[in-house]
Parts: structure tokens; C-alpha cells; sequence
């Protein structure tokens, strides 16, 4: 018995709109090496490169353009595969069409389900996924909110975080091949969060919650199925992290006594949105013992040097603070920009604390730290890079969210 279902990007370049795209391949990393192994690696390939952009690439741009572009009606390609889960987990596996886990088969029926409720346009092309630039159709994503185990309600979700991938203020490519352990954390506003039951409170960033859980693996499997990001071959994380897997949460807008984060970003209240933020992996900001704001803050700010002295530096940075602490600081009479204002000027590490090779490469990236004779250099350049959000359940602990060099938190309404 077999059944069927839509075909997902393949490893070849050609299932990704490249077919006709001459690549250059060059050693990684090159972020740790001299400047002069560097040279010699670029003049290396500088015959590469002339050869790649004068030979003949089988026809005019527009017509390669023509064959990257699905064409109106045309159907998806279907392939057989075996009925058993086990089986069928497998195939999939064997393919690298999975995160590793077992994942439902993306049907031909439950692809339609997923697109038909909404009247969405199949064919309609959302952009290009990195590193391998796939074509982001509205039914190759929905093939991965399949896979992931969404339910068709979920989708405008998805649709919403991978719109907000592909702003250039997130840099994606950035994110997709870095040898950091970047991974997109989706966080959830307005009053889809109750009707979709997502979860907003406790254990936020953990496991159990079905469309946390989904929503944020859909997004996964649309980075790495339609934009090639495997593990060892594009994405070049050096040790990764879980939130690579999946990472979606909903803010707990019923106890926040600030406005939510989607209506900072100029959304109404009632709007459903969902904003990307790239990040590295999640610490723990523990105070079960400060009463005052701004005795809590010392022990945020102290949660977020930590990264400065290793040189991995952000171009923004979120704070998740649950309900208790958000309740002392609202006592205190702080709002967001107030708590922004105190942390930029607290969370700030002498340069006595970090090594000369990384005060050198600091000064390259964040030359502003670096000027008028300074001897210390804060976590973020700016206050309004510190983003602020209320999520968690009861007790006093809340967490720290450092960002990635180059990448900025995208907000974008669902449709």
C-alpha cells in the first residue's frame, strides 16, 4: 500500500531555483583564521569566480527566471511512499527531510486542508529561503506545517513568522549559515494566543504545548527543507542548541503591566501578529530575593554580561520577565523604557575582563564603545535594543535572550 504526497526540496541544487547557478566553494570557517591565510584563500578563487560568470549558463536571465518561477495551475509532483509510520519515518529520514524526529506525511488531502481554509493561492510565492535560495511557495510551506503537525488553524502563523524571515532586517542568510547557535524564536501576540491555546505562562519555553511546539517547527522545516540549511553541509553551527528544533512562545499579555510587544511595534491590541527575533541560546535571570526594581535589575543586568567577555556580541537582546518580577518593577514605578534606560547603563563589562584578541575584534564590530578613551563596553549600543517581554507562570525567574550580530527583530501582522 502506498500513499502519496507533495515533493519537498531535494538536496539538489536544482529543486531549489539554482539549477543554472555557477557556485564557488570555499573553506569554513574563515572567521577564526589570519588575514593572510584569508588573501590566499580569496585569490584561490578568484579563476573560479571569472570561469563561474563567463561561461555559457544555458540561457538568458529571464529565462532562468521563467524555470525558477512556478507556472500558473501547475501541480505539485507527487511521489509514492510506504504507508507504515515506521516506514514512512524512514524515508523521510533517509532523505534529510526530517529534524530527526518523526514528522506526518505531508498528503495531497492535508496539504489541502491546510491551504483551503484560508483561500490561499498555492502557487503564491512568499520569497527566496537561504542559503540555497528555494522557492518559499504557499504550498511548500504548508507541506512543512504538515510535517511539523500543525493544525490548519496554525497556518496563517506560520505564513506570519516565515513573511518575517524574510525581511532583510532579520538577515536570514546570516542566521541559516552562521557557526553560531542561532535559531529563530517566534513569539506570539494578540488573541489568536487563547483561541489556538498557546501556551503563555508557565513552562513557556519548554515542552507539552502542541502549537507551540508545531508552529515553531514548521518554521524549522521551512529553513532547512526549502532553504537547504542541513546540519554539516549549509548550516555551519559549530554546536547548535535545542531551540533549533523548535522555539515559539506566546507573551502573557493578561499580566503584563506594559504594553505587548506587538503593539510597541505599532500594532493595535487586537491585532494577531507574530514577531521574529534571531538568538543564541536562553539564561536564566534567578532573583527570588530582590523586593525593589532596582535591586532586581542588578541581577538582570549581571545576566547579561555574560556573553561581552567571550566576544560574541548582539545587535539586540530580549529580556522574557515573568509575572512576579514584572509585578516588582511595575511597583517601582519602571516602565520599559525606564528598565531599558538602567540596564544599558548597568550591564556593562570592564575591558581589564576580556582578552586582547577579543577587545580587538569588539573594536571592529562596536567601534563606539571604543572612543574618549572608554575602558568598559555595555551588552547592547543602544537602550532600544533591549527588548522586553512579559511570558512564564508563577515563581521568580525569568530569562535572558541574547540576539545575533546583524539581525533585527521582525513584527508582522497574520493575516
Amino acid at each position: 500500500m502506498t500513499s502519496e504526497f507533495i515533493t519537498l526540496a531535494k538536496t539538489e541544487r536544482a529543486t531549489r531555483g539554482m539549477n543554472e547557478l555557477p557556485l564557488v566553494e570555499l573553506p569554513h570557517p574563515v572567521g577564526t583564521i589570519s588575514l593572510e591565510a584569508l588573501k590566499k584563500i580569496a585569490e584561490a578563487a578568484v579563476d573560479s569566480i571569472v570561469t563561474g560568470l563567463t561561461q555559457n549558463n544555458g540561457g538568458s536571465e529571464a529565462a532562468t527566471k521563467d524555470r525558477e518561477r512556478p507556472q500558473e495551475g501547475e501541480a505539485a509532483a507527487l511521489t509514492a511512499v510506504p504507508r507504515d509510520p515506521a516506514a514512512l519515518f524512514h524515508f523521510f529520514a533517509a532523505r534529510g527531510w526530517t529534524d530527526g524526529l518523526p514528522i506526518l506525511p505531508p498528503t495531497r488531502t492535508a496539504v489541502d486542508a491546510m491551504i483551503g481554509a484560508y483561500r490561499l493561492n498555492r502557487d503564491h510565492v512568499l520569497g527566496t529561503i537561504p542559503p540555497l535560495n528555494g522557492i518559499a511557495t504557499v504550498e511548500k510551506i504548508a507541506a512543512n506545517a504538515v510535517m511539523a503537525g500543525c493544525l490548519p488553524e496554525y497556518f496563517p502563523l506560520v505564513l506570519a513568522g516565515v513573511k518575517g524571515l524574510l525581511q532583510p532586517g532579520f538577515n536570514l542568510d546570516g542566521v541559516q549559515t552562521t557557526t553560531g547557535n542561532v535559531a529563530p524564536l517566534a513569539l506570539i501576540n494578540g488573541p489568536c494566543r487563547n483561541k489556538l491555546d498557546i501556551n503563555c505562562a508557565a513552562n513557556v519555553l519548554g515542552q507539552g504545548w502542541r502549537a507551540n511546539a508545531t508552529i515553531g517547527r514548521g518554521i524549522r522545516f521551512v529553513m532547512t527543507n526549502i532553504g537547504g540549511a542541513v546540519p554539516g553541509l549549509y548550516d555551519k553551527s559549530t554546536v547548535g542548541q535545542p531551540a533549533k528544533y523548535t522555539f515559539c512562545v506566546g507573551e502573557n499579555e493578561e499580566e503584563s503591566p506594559w504594553e505587548p510587544l506587538h503593539v510597541e511595534r505599532g500594532l493595535n491590541r487586537e491585532v494577531d501578529a507574530v514577531s521574529m527575533f534571531g538568538c543564541s541560546g536562553v539564561n536564566s535571570a534567578v532573583d527570588m530575593a530582590s523586593q525593589t526594581a532596582k535591586g532586581l535589575l542588578k541581577t538582570f543586568a549581571l545576566t547579561m554580561i555574560g556573553g561581552t567577555t567571550s566576544g560574541v556580541t548582539s545587535t539586540e537582546v530580549m529580556l522574557i520577565i515573568c509575572p512576579e518580577h514584572a509585578a516588582v518593577l511595575s511597583t517601582g514605578g519602571y516602565s520599559k523604557s525606564v528598565i531599558r534606560q538602567e540596564l544599558f547603563a548597568m550591564a556593562r563589562v570592564s575591558f581589564d575582563k576580556i582578552s586582547d584578541e577579543n577587545l580587538e575584534l569588539i573594536s571592529k564590530r562596536r567601534p563606539l564603545w571604543f572612543k574618549n578613551n572608554a575602558r568598559e563596553i555595555g551588552a547592547v549600543d543602544r537602550p532600544e535594543s533591549i527588548w522586553i517581554v512579559v511570558a512564564g507562570g508563577a515563581g521568580a525567574k525569568s530569562a535572558y535572550i541574547p540576539g545575533r550580530t546583524g539581525t533585527h527583530l521582525q513584527t508582522t501582522k497574520v493575516e
